[in-house]
């Protein structure tokens, strides 16, 4: 497997091949749009009773090429450029309300949805990424898919055909290798390529236009109705729109058909298990439904599927998957190509009874492993799972919090009580200014659960966090910016911001802010080394700080030198250069850089944790905080030595 930043910088190529085949695809359609065009003007000649001869001289008219480059570049690149927008504001919940799904509650009932959603939270847990919120899809074949841009605005997708007819470890590869997908950039990659190709759409959209229309080329005439001109004009565009769809489908098999491979392998690596995958595979083979999707807008979303949502599952050298005997062949090379029949009553039947066993059991509570960590333990964990150690995390977490964090009212007091300070005074404090502010409700469950989150191990403050963000993201568009002004007064109330409480504010503000507010293009600015030695240097001089380091001026040129010996390293920076406000600033220029430059960046801070032998709660939490804002997911280090 290739780390986390190889597959990043795969996904920046692949967004340059998918840039360099869209712009070959516009000139033909443009050529295209000219030779239908000139027929069309021909046969208004024709039908008007003027005499024209063909010739090849006859073709040419640089006007009229002008005026259709032009035309086609606004239909085509303002379709594009309107679809991309659309997405940007919405991220993966537009795709997933275009295909008509719901969203499944964050507290539900429901054994077989709360199942799922156990799932989801274990699989985000173990890649340290904010929990996604799930749709459900009502169609009977059995698939799934992620969406979005980045975790921040990324949700999961599944259909009613994959909650009812896929057991625990099944769904739980399927999942996984959706989640691959959110790692490894490819939701982004298939989110520019979906707005990208919307515009290629609109050509055959004018081209119906065109032979619906009840107008004339002759001016003399008073009579309404279609001139053949325009119906030619219309057909021959339509005929181009269709060529432009063929196109789209040969540009999405291009670049989606190698990734679901890579999704594949990632998902046995994740879950330690390939027979789980492997056999949701096989179940799709078997079943009469396969992975159909039946919707309007499948086809143009069609890449982001976990299975073949257009011919369910069968082989297809031009669909955007590969075929499904070979996807299993890879997974297990003893698959002799053959499908058993699917009994959909008995499995859907067994798979509820094992849902409402697996609640009824999930009280038990198992030890986190302690483990002991070098830099590059760190910094390989980045971009990978361990669905496993999620598990044993979550179970320590009592069921009555994982309760309050999926409603949005309990899931904002548990936000108000991790931020409570444990001075006495000063928590009281908190509380009467919170008072004045807070919903009445919210506050008394503040108050009911505050002990509770007291006592909680400092290891499972960032899972419990990633639990609260779906729930959050069900706040009311008047809820959301009260919620927000009380996480800053209560960070204020003491005059100074803690590492936890900075990495908390920023987390909130950049998971939630999507859902609520207008998304700004971000600028893909490639930092230069020195740029990025400025801002790693405060990084890792504060990080310096957070450890109990002998020398730690020795500790903070060894971090430093991770990045190479040819670049000559600033020295470390004064403790009153490196306030919070100046960490944000770097952090914000840090994310701008290419994945192995961010590699690097991970390396350094990663030796500056390590260095005395202990990872403690803050120095996790602010390598999280540089993971989180770099988009690099890691999952929360367990305390330990080396």
């Amino acid at each position: 497997m290739v780390d986390f930043f190889g597959q990043q910088e795969q996904a920046r190529r692949q967004t340059k091949r998918l840039v360099i085949l869209f712009s070959i695809a516009v000139l033909i359609i443009i050529m295209a749009v000219y030779l239908a065009v000139t027929a069309g003007l021909f046969l208004a000649q024709f039908f008007q009773g003027q005499q024209w001869f063909f010739s090849v001289q006859s073709l040419w008219n640089p006007v009229l090429f002008a005026w259709v480059v032009g035309l086609t570049l606004l239909l085509v690149g303002g379709g594009s450029f309107y679809r991309l927008y659309q997405l940007r504001q919405g991220g993966g919940r537009v795709v997933a309300q275009m295909l008509g799904g719901s969203r499944i509650a964050s507290a539900n009932s429901d054994p077989l949805l709360r199942r799922l959603l156990n799932v989801v939270e274990e699989m985000a847990v173990a890649a340290g990424l904010p929990v996604p919120p799930v749709y459900m899809l009502e169609q009977a074949g059995i698939n799934a898919f992620a969406a979005g841009f980045s975790p921040a605005d990324a949700v999961i997708a599944v259909t009613r055909g994959a909650v009812d007819l896929l057991n625990r470890d099944e769904l739980q590869g399927v999942i996984a290798h959706e989640f691959s997908h959110i790692l490894n950039g490819d939701t982004r990659l298939k989110m520019r390529l979906l707005g990208m190709l919307f515009g290629i759409t609109l050509i055959s959209d004018a081209g119906i236009l065109m032979l619906s229309s009840r107008h004339t080329l002759s001016y003399s005439s008073r009579e309404r109705g279609t001139h053949p001109a325009l119906l030619a004009i219309g057909f021959l565009l339509f005929l181009v729109g269709t060529t432009g769809a063929v196109f789209a489908d040969l540009i999405k098999r291009a670049v989606s058909r190698q990734r679901e491979f890579l999704a594949d392998a990632a998902a046995v690596q994740f879950t330690r298990n390939p027979t789980g995958i492997a056999n949701a595979l096989k179940l799709i083979g078997g079943y009469k439904d396969g992975s159909r999707v039946t919707h309007p807008a499948v086809q143009q979303t069609s890449h982001f599927f976990f299975g073949n949502a257009i011919k369910g599952g069968q082989s297809d050298w031009w669909a955007t998957h590969p075929p499904l005997i070979e996807r299993i062949r890879r997974l297990d090379p003893r698959f002799n190509g053959q499908f058993a029949p699917l009994d959909v009553a008995w499995r859907s039947a067994g798979n509820r009874e094992e849902a409402v066993t697996a609640l009824a059991g999930s009280s038990v509570r198992s030890q986190p492993v302690e483990r002991r960590y070098q830099s590059a333990d760190a910094v390989a964990s980045v971009g990978r799972m361990d669905a496993a150690s999620a598990q044993g995390a979550l179970a320590l977490l009592p069921e009555r919090l994982r309760r309050f964090a999926r409603d949005p009212y309990t899931a904002r007091a548990i936000v108000y009580a991790l931020l409570l300070d444990a001075d006495a005074g000063m928590r009281t404090h908190q509380l009467d200014r919170l008072r004045e502010k807070a919903d009445a409700a919210v506050f008394r469950e503040l108050l009911d659960i505050q002990p509770l989150i007291a006592g909680l191990a400092d290891q499972l403050r960032i899972p419990l966090l990633e639990l609260l963000l779906p729930a959050l993201k069900e706040l009311s568009a008047a809820q959301y910016p009260r919620f927000k002004d009380n996480v800053e007064l209560l960070i204020r109330a003491n005059q100074q911001v803690s590492m936890f409480e900075y990495m908390l504010h920023r987390m909130l503000l950049k998971h939630l802010a999507p859902a609520f507010q207008a998304v700004k293009p971000v600028a893909n600015r490639q930092l230069s080394n020195e740029a990025v030695l400025v801002d790693l240097a405060v990084v890792v001089a504060m990080l310096v700080r957070l450890g109990k380091h002998v020398q730690p001026a020795q500790v903070y040129r060894h971090a430093m030198g991770q990045f190479g010996e040819q670049h000559e390293l600033p020295v470390m920076p004064r403790s009153d250069a490196c306030s919070m406000a100046r960490l944000d600033t770097a952090l914000n220029h840090l994310q701008n850089a290419a994945p192995l430059i961010q590699q690097k960046v991970i390396t350094a801070c990663s030796e500056a944790i390590v260095a005395d032998g202990r990872v403690d709660a803050h120095e996790r939490e602010m390598l999280r905080t540089v993971c989180d804002a770099l988009g690099c997911p890691m999952p929360p280090l367990q305390a330990g030595g080396r």
